[in-house]
């Protein structure tokens, strides 16, 4: 229920020209971002409830789901088309592309259950989360607003207008949050393993 609140507040901010630049003297784009990540990681990480959940859960479904980071390419897209400067478009999303092409094979040595896998999952999930520091990183600084520190001659603007605003304001952190709560699934993996083989 807070996940599908969230997306229909976002979605209708976008919609309405909320995060359009200069449109807002508060850089919403970034506490879009920010926000949900500072409240959902500790709650994410402490929950015994979340803490179950992810143990009768196969430890590849939250990797496998992330395939859907290829649709990253549409930076790929406007970077060809001149639309987006290369200087963003270029390590978003290649970052993205590889980190949703990597994911089914990671999700499916998990569920086969081979010797690295889990050290292959967690390396995943820091490349993802690295992608994310570099993308958003380069993206505040190019972008409009209190944080810009470069102009590149192709204007960065068409993060905070709709339909590609919801990249940054809703699907960044919810990948965020994925990782997080894959991580904390894999070490708890790792931990039980152990366990296992000394029975």
């Amino acid at each position: 229920m807070p996940y599908t609140l969230w997306l229909a507040v976002i979605w209708s901010g976008a919609i309405d020209g909320v995060f359009r630049p200069g449109g807002n003297r508060l850089p919403l784009v970034p506490l879009a971002i920010f926000l949900p990540v500072i409240v959902g990681v500790p709650i994410l990480v402490r929950s015994k409830r979340i803490g179950e959940v992810l143990d009768a859960m196969p430890a590849s479904w939250l990797i496998g789901l992330q395939v859907y980071r290829v649709f990253g390419g549409i930076f790929l897209v406007g970077w060809a088309r001149g639309v987006i400067p290369s200087l963003f478009a270029l390590p978003a999303g290649i970052g993205d592309v590889t980190t949703g092409l990597l994911a089914l094979p990671v999700a499916y040595s998990l569920a086969s259950r081979n010797s690295n896998a889990v050290r292959g999952a967690i390396a995943w999930n820091i490349f993802g989360l690295l992608d994310f520091t570099i993308a958003v990183g380069i993206g505040l600084i190019t972008a409009p607003g209190p944080f810009q520190l470069i102009k590149p001659s192709i204007p960065n603007t068409g993060l905070g207008l709709y339909p590609n605003v919801l990249i940054p304001a809703f699907a960044v952190p919810s990948s965020i949050l994925l990782h997080v709560l894959s991580l904390r699934q894999l070490r708890r993996v790792a931990r039980r393993r152990p366990m296992l083989h000394s029975a």
